[in-house]
């Protein structure tokens, strides 16, 4: 098939990797230029660039083989697609519960991923692209992230301006923390139209083995569903299937303050 691109330097490193990944041992840049014939110069540039971003490394003989850094990288998108294994049935229980649709979503840089989403049984609901990279600021599972952060990457975070994506979405850093601040107390956080007019989501965070924050499950709804009375059902369903979540993966919960609904108010 014919490149829709060319981008020779990008093919020689992908053509030196995957060469090194299947072929262990060690190699020079003319013993590679052999299997290869992409030129001894270009391999040699590649080795190099690889070598200072910790992709292989240079023995005492001067030649290269794989480095730590490949097996880290796959080993983070390792757990990704076994998190999304582990929550799936979760999820699916969780969105046959709710009427609503379901998500899982991990930290991927400045944005949150959109890893699994589950629909439920119904004619009409809020649907969502797996794939999609989502703000933290305004989307409740990526807030439920957010709240769990340490304060260093909590002021990385806030040197950047939020942008407003409705006229409902939180742009001030001191109301925001001071959700989050809650959410900590909760392990729920939720957003009414701050994402998206007419749309709703309620989330909360998942929980490695060392008690680190690696994802936000929850529900995501059109707002014309949305009653008070629903609402507190839905908060108390996503944090107990967080709560599993974590527990089967292997997670650490921190502790959890009891919070006061709106039925509890009443009675």
């Amino acid at each position: 098939m014919e490149k829709k691109y060319n981008a020779p330097a990008a093919d020689g490193v992908l053509e030196v990797l995957e060469f090194l990944v299947e072929n262990p041992g060690a190699w020079g840049p003319t013993e590679l230029n052999r299997q290869l014939g992409t030129g001894t110069n270009l391999i040699f540039r590649v080795l190099n660039a690889l070598a200072e971003h910790g992709y292989v490394k240079r023995n005492e003989t001067g030649k290269y083989e794989l480095g730590a850094k490949l097996f880290s990288l796959g080993m983070r998108l390792r757990s990704r697609f076994e998190l999304r294994t582990c929550a799936r049935p979760f999820l699916q229980r969780l969105a046959a519960e709710s009427g609503e649709t379901c998500q899982l979503q991990v930290p991927d840089g400045d944005r949150m991923l959109s890893v699994d989403c589950i629909y439920p049984a119904c004619d009409y609901y809020l649907a969502v692209n797996p794939g999609a990279h989502l703000h933290y600021h305004c989307n409740a599972f990526g807030k439920a992230v957010l709240a769990f952060r340490s304060e260093p990457e909590l002021r990385e975070f806030f040197r950047k301006p939020l942008e407003p994506m409705t006229p409902h979405t939180i742009v001030s850093e001191e109301l925001l923390r001071r959700e989050l601040r809650e959410i900590r107390k909760t392990r729920v956080a939720t957003e009414f139209d701050e994402y998206l007019t007419g749309g709703y989501c309620i989330g909360s965070p998942v929980f490695d083995a060392s008690g680190n924050v690696v994802a936000g499950i929850g529900i995501s709804a059109l707002s014309s569903r949305r009653t008070e009375e629903n609402t507190d059902y839905f908060r108390n369903l996503v944090r107990q299937c967080a709560e599993e979540i974590t527990k089967s993966t292997g997670g650490v919960l921190p502790p959890v303050k009891k919070e006061r609904t709106s039925r509890d108010e009443q009675q």
